[in-house]
């Protein structure tokens, strides 16, 4: 498969995932221009851009798709990779595929290495990612536990913990008029930096002045714990595209010591 066929199938997975809403971000006003447009932009056919989205369509609501058809390899390796990416940021990443920028786009080879390679036995290859919640990170959130519940200053406060629901935040603290949403980062050493998922980062721009972030620094000797309230308006971390693929904000060591500053909660 070349270069703009592998595109081809991110754009196509797009418009499946996100159907009209895709339609509209992306400024066309029916299925037949989108196709035509993408094509003509990409070097392939319409009905190839068609095709491949009618077949991602076997995960998605929006229409029947081929749910007869056996998915492919690379179908399968594109849904695994950009499932967990939000619509904003698969968005941008397609944006820059039709506009031909894909050489500024940081690591699009990353990106294209989901499709399996000509040649290669693919029957072995996994379909599926898990990513355990590391060590350090549970470390720093029972951490984070213990100071709250120690902490008098909670009184009339409720902390409910929200870690397994994927809402971008790990903790919320319930108060009278009030609610914050904390996000916990474990620091194994005194210093180090740090990385947000696409879910956390877009839900601290979100939340704004309601969310924290909270670092527990040096979980191996003498800990300490410091916050940071709308950590967005603080901090201009560095934009990654993972492998897997799911897209991270890394905050440097230098720029999480300059600006990490104390806030009570």
């Amino acid at each position: 498969m070349n270069k703009e066929r592998k595109l081809a199938h991110i754009v196509s997975y797009y418009l499946s995932r996100f159907d009209k809403e895709a339609l509209s971000n992306l400024g066309y006003k029916t299925d037949k221009e989108s196709f035509a447009d993408i094509a003509a932009k990409l070097g392939v056919l319409p009905n190839y851009v068609k095709f491949r989205r009618d077949e991602f369509d076997v995960v998605h609501p929006h229409r029947l798709g081929w749910h007869k058809r056996k998915m492919s390899q690379s179908i399968i390796n594109t849904i695994n990779a950009l499932q967990d990416i939000d619509e904003i940021s698969l968005r941008d990443i397609v944006q820059k595929i039709l506009l031909n920028e894909v050489d500024s786009l940081e690591d699009i080879e990353r990106i294209l290495t989901i499709f399996p390679k000509e040649g290669i036995n693919e029957k072995d290859r996994a379909t599926k990612i898990f990513v355990p919640r590391n060590i350090t990170g549970r470390k720093a959130e029972e951490y984070f536990i213990n100071y709250f519940h120690s902490d008098y200053n909670r009184i009339g406060e409720k902390l409910i913990d929200k870690r397994d629901f994927g809402c971008g935040y790990d903790f919320e603290i319930v108060g009278n008029n009030s609610i914050k949403y904390v996000e916990v980062k474990g620091v194994a050493a005194e210093t180090g930096g740090i990385l947000f998922t696409s879910k956390e980062w877009s839900t601290a721009l979100e939340k704004d002045d309601e969310y924290y972030l909270c670092v527990v620094s040096d979980l191996m000797g003498e800990t300490s714990i410091s916050f940071l309230q709308n950590p967005c308006r603080h901090l201009n971390p560095k934009r990654n595209i993972l492998q897997t693929i799911q897209i991270s904000y890394s905050v440097s060591n230098s720029l999480l010591d300059k600006t990490l500053l104390s806030y009570t909660l």
